[in-house]
């Protein structure tokens, strides 16, 4: 399990970002991060993903301090996909993914049969094996996304610590693509969960997305939880408001989950 208990940071000592937040990630979680710009969403991944240590409070991974981990050993565990990837070279398909196989080579080791088995599986596992030999700024949006979640699943792969919690954190992992390449995304997350036993953390402002995806939800504004739980207990026209200062419809859908619709900003 990756946890975070009472958690606060700030960029500076006057303007705390996280303000006690706390979540627990079990292992094979779906969990959503949800709030408006600036609510501390990434901050908060940032924390879990052990890049920054929190003023207060304590994250774990598996019952042991994040901060007491190296780089090295975490980067096997937990892989984090952001919002937008720039690669200052002209990469193939292949390459990015090895990329991922990094924190597994020791000081001057090159990557072996092992670590092209692992590249394989994971650009397989993605739907992107038919890229592998393409140039990376050459892909689609969507295609972009996959391979670099790939990467991710390669860097999480086949370590000593298989047995251990592994954990994938997305940063707006749709935020730019359209609606054909949204589902194939999503598509690719659950199958991963489902199938790969990882626990999938995305954050997010899009609500129905997480209400499509997520089993368990976090709401945070102004650095502070507003709900938490359960997808179809947290997601109420109470807690939409609370959140965005909007008022929405709920709509179950027949196929299942629900459709948020906003109606009005708070008062208008």
């Amino acid at each position: 399990m990756l946890s975070a208990h009472d958690v606060w940071f700030g960029y500076d000592a006057r303007s705390p970002v996280l303000r006690g937040v706390s979540v627990d990630i079990a292992s094979r979680a779906l969990v959503g991060i949800l709030g408006p710009n600036g609510s501390g969403k990434t901050t908060l991944l940032r924390l879990l993903a052990g890049t920054r240590s929190p003023q207060r409070g304590v994250v774990t991974l598996d019952g042991a301090p994040v901060a007491a981990q190296s780089r090295a050993a975490l980067a096997r565990r937990i892989a984090v996909v952001p919002q937008e990837t720039q690669l200052a070279f002209d990469y193939s398909v292949a390459e990015v993914a090895m990329m991922g196989r990094y924190p597994h080579l020791g000081a001057f080791e090159i990557e072996g049969p092992l670590d092209a088995a692992a590249v394989h599986a994971a650009l397989a596992a993605t739907g992107t094996g038919h890229l592998a030999d393409r140039q990376f700024t050459m892909l689609s949006g969507g295609e972009k996304q996959r391979v670099v979640i790939a990467a991710a699943l390669a860097q999480i792969s086949d370590s000593v610590e298989d047995t251990g919690t592994r954990v994938l954190l997305l940063d707006e992992p749709t935020a730019s693509l359209d609606l054909t390449y949204q589902l194939e995304v999503l598509s690719v997350l659950q199958r991963l969960n489902a199938e790969h036993g990882l626990s999938i953390v995305i954050s997010t402002h899009d609500l129905n997305l997480a209400a499509s995806l997520c089993r368990t939800l976090l709401l945070i504004r102004d650095g502070r939880v507003v709900a938490a739980g359960a997808s179809e207990a947290v997601l109420t026209q109470d807690s939409i408001r609370a959140l965005y200062g909007v008022d929405a419809e709920i709509v179950d859908r027949p196929s299942g989950g629900r459709a948020i619709l906003p109606v009005r900003r708070t008062g208008s």
